[in-house]
């Protein structure tokens, strides 16, 4: 019963928190990196604390770094004020700094004696044994590939993942101890039982989606039409393909695959037709690689849905298409494509890629392993925990969700490894599942008003499209350290200071507030107070107040200014200063005492970078006042007054009361012995 009092306490208190705990290009990443984070260590050049930043969620900022279709960037708040913000490219450049010197994000745990089997060396398996390897567990790896990479490696193609580079990044799942067979093939020649009996605790299957959806027209089986998963393959493993420069190749679907196979053809000197059965817009993806795509010179036509293939001998002759409009929706009210009577034409060519879809290969998971598909030929798994209907068997990434994309497969290996050291642990697995499921909610966010100037993009700079012909060159040539740094620096930090430390964040978690029944999440349902930023040393955001009062009580009871009161009535009660004036006109001694037991951030203290401090000495009496009214601990009272501050990357320093009196200004410097001077 107190529980849900507290619980519904709490949904009254956040119907009127006009905030957010992280910024939407966090939440919209699927492994919920710290961009505002890495973006402003990447600004300030410190190139491998972003990295290490980065690696605690995504252990291939390098690889996603040039792969990534980018969620985060469709939500980037600057584009309130214009184009987004790099963010993806911006961790790949940090990465790129540190690829022979990687950093660990945190200490490897001392070894656990418990051994985890990964099927798969794909990005959801390799993001698992990189996480599970942390934790101390033994993790070892198997593939049917002749090297681990899976779709990295066999599925992209060079002129947008250097293999070489790709592999040094690669290399720290290894240095952390993951053992890797490769060239055995999951079904074949081992089973799940085979890897208990050889004294695994636990088994993850990331055995991915390397099956090609079939057209399902006439001809579909005829000699010409290939299948794009095993082309792609074939050109990254050095064997001959089917394409050449005396080829017209049609190319259909309209994904990342369906690019990747468009423009690796064109650069096989081959005519290329790209077609999609929807509008540009329904296609996934993205803008930029569909506009690369026709820069590159392929032809590409939507709403036009192929309808047969044409042969003569059995070999590939053109392809029948019809052009398409908006049908009757369906069950997701989305409407499907029907073809247009009388509209039918056809595109002569003797080579055509469908690229419209994958699917795992079902065939490999015996029915007596007790583990079992979905009707859509995914595996079946717990929703939120990963582990199927199998004891200690865990499945993620495509085979478990569908073919995705590379940093949703991550995602999965994250929370996959998150779920098997669960497991190994000894914890329940329903409140593992519950605890994940909140986690990965996604919260309610509110605009914010930008507050940079206007800061163009810096763009990265490409390879001309005249030079990406008949070679497989990486065509983003790479920011130099000035450029990173400076679109970096374009991020608005539209982060929350107080996450993670906020006691309503804290509270609602452990109370499985995700959503809110008393509001709808409009702008309407709030107060939409001024952020009051004039203050040199503490800074006001009133949307996030709860009436706690703290702030109240210790301004009036414990310092004495008295600069905080209760105002309005009902719902439009708020704390605020008399006539919500600036805290520069009350009696603020700026002591920060207020920010201190502020539980939510409402009150927070003022960024401030200050290279020389100066001191009026002829007026200090050396009280000792300031000692104890400074939050900070920034003074201390020892036989010599000692500034003392914290450098992450430097060693301390000591102000002292024989150098300030013959120093106007103090300059920080290295603590010295005495007498050594």
């Amino acid at each position: 019963e107190l529980f849900h009092i507290r619980r519904t306490n709490l949904e009254m208190i956040l119907s009127d928190h006009n905030a957010y705990c992280q910024p939407p290009c966090q939440v919209d990443c699927p492994t919920h990196i710290d961009i505002p984070g890495y973006l402003e260590l990447i600004a300030k050049g410190s190139m491998k604390e972003a990295a290490r930043l980065v690696k605690e969620v995504l252990p291939f900022p390098y690889i996603l770094g040039l792969t990534c279709p980018a969620p985060c960037q469709k939500a980037c708040r600057r584009t309130l004020v214009e184009e987004e913000i790099a963010i993806c490219r911006m961790h790949g450049y940090a990465a790129e700094q540190c690829l022979l010197d990687p950093p660990v994000p945190f200490l490897k745990d001392p070894p656990t004696g418990k051994k985890v089997a990964i099927v798969g060396a794909g990005p959801a398996g390799l993001t698992c044994a990189y996480y599970l390897a942390l934790k101390g567990h033994y993790c070892k790896i198997y593939d049917m590939q002749p090297q681990a990479g899976g779709m990295l490696r066999y599925g992209i193609p060079e002129y947008r993942l250097q293999k070489d580079m790709m592999d040094r990044e690669l290399d720290h799942v290894w240095q952390l101890g993951v053992d890797l067979q490769c060239n055995v093939k999951f079904g074949r020649d081992f089973t799940v039982d085979d890897l208990f009996a050889e004294g695994f605790d636990a088994v993850y299957l990331a055995i991915g989606c390397w099956t090609s959806n079939r057209l399902n027209v006439p001809g579909d089986d005829a000699e010409g039409v290939v299948n794009a998963i095993a082309y792609l393959r074939e050109k990254v493993e050095g064997l001959p393909v089917p394409v050449d420069e005396n080829k017209e190749v049609v190319v259909i679907g309209g994904g990342f695959t369906t690019f990747d196979c468009t423009r690796t053809s064109l650069r096989l000197g081959a005519k290329v037709h790209t077609t999609y059965y929807r509008t540009r817009a329904d296609m996934s993806a993205t803008q930029e690689e569909i506009e690369d795509g026709e820069a590159e010179g392929t032809h590409l036509l939507v709403n036009v849905a192929q309808q047969r293939i044409l042969t003569e001998n059995g070999k590939v002759t053109g392809v029948e298409y019809a052009k398409t409009k908006p049908g009757e929706p369906d069950a997701r009210g989305r409407r499907r494509p029907v073809p247009i009577p009388g509209s039918e034409f056809v595109i002569k060519c003797d080579t055509v890629i469908p690229a419209i879809g994958q699917a795992a290969e079902k065939s490999v998971i015996d029915e007596k392993s007790g583990v079992n598909w979905t009707k859509w030929n995914t595996i079946q798994t717990d929703p939120h925990n990963f582990m199927t209907d199998r004891y200690a068997v865990f499945a993620g990434g495509d085979a478990q969700m569908g073919a995705k994309t590379i940093i949703e497969c991550v995602a999965q290996g994250k929370l996959g490894a998150r779920s098997i050291h669960a497991f190994l642990n000894g914890e329940d697995m329903k409140e593992v599942a519950r605890r994940l499921e909140i986690e990965e909610r996604k919260p309610d966010l509110f605009d914010i008003v930008p507050y940079k100037p206007v800061e163009p993009k810096v763009k990265m700079p490409m390879l001309p499209y005249e030079k990406r012909k008949r070679n497989f060159r990486i065509i983003e040539m790479g920011y130099m350290q000035e450029q990173a740094e400076r679109e970096a620096g374009r991020c608005l930090q539209c982060v929350c200071p107080a996450a993670g430390q906020c006691d309503l964040q804290k509270y609602s978690i452990e109370h499985g507030l995700a959503d809110n029944r008393f509001h709808d999440g409009e702008p309407s349902d709030y107060h939409d107070y001024e952020v009051d930023l004039s203050h040199s040393f503490i800074l006001r955001d009133p949307n996030k107040c709860i009436n706690c009062t703290q702030c109240v009580r210790v301004c009036h009871d414990v310092i004495g200014p008295d600069c905080y009161g209760m105002f309005g009535k009902g719902f439009d009660t708020i704390v605020a200063t008399p006539f919500n004036v600036s805290l520069h006109d009350t009696d603020c001694v700026s002591c920060g005492a207020c920010v201190q037991v502020c539980p939510t951030g409402s009150l927070m203290m003022a960024e401030r970078t200050l290279h020389r401090y100066a001191f009026a000495l002829d007026r200090c009496i050396f009280c000792g006042d300031c000692v104890e009214v400074c939050p900070h601990g920034a003074l201390g009272e020892t036989p010599n007054f000692e500034l003392s501050f914290f450098n992450r990357f430097g060693p301390d320093v000591t102000l002292e009361k024989g150098d300030l009196a013959t120093a106007p200004d103090y300059l920080v410097r290295q603590r010295l012995p005495r007498g050594k001077k």
